[in-house]
């Protein structure tokens, strides 16, 4: 099974946050958002990931 992790747009409504960081990158208890996801989505068996940006 394949995953499709939606990373696009700008961050708009996040910022000041966003203007030096994806929203993805952002750290969640001192982990990026996308570490989170990508071990979540290893737990499901899930190995093949494709991260669709907007940059």
């Amino acid at each position: 099974m394949k995953a499709v992790v939606l990373a696009g747009g700008f961050g708009t409504r996040l910022r000041p946050l966003s203007c030096t960081r994806p929203k993805l990158l952002f750290p969640i208890c001192n982990r990026p958002l996308l570490d989170w996801t990508l071990e979540r989505l290893d737990k499901s068996g899930i190995k093949d990931v494709v991260l669709a940006v907007n940059y």
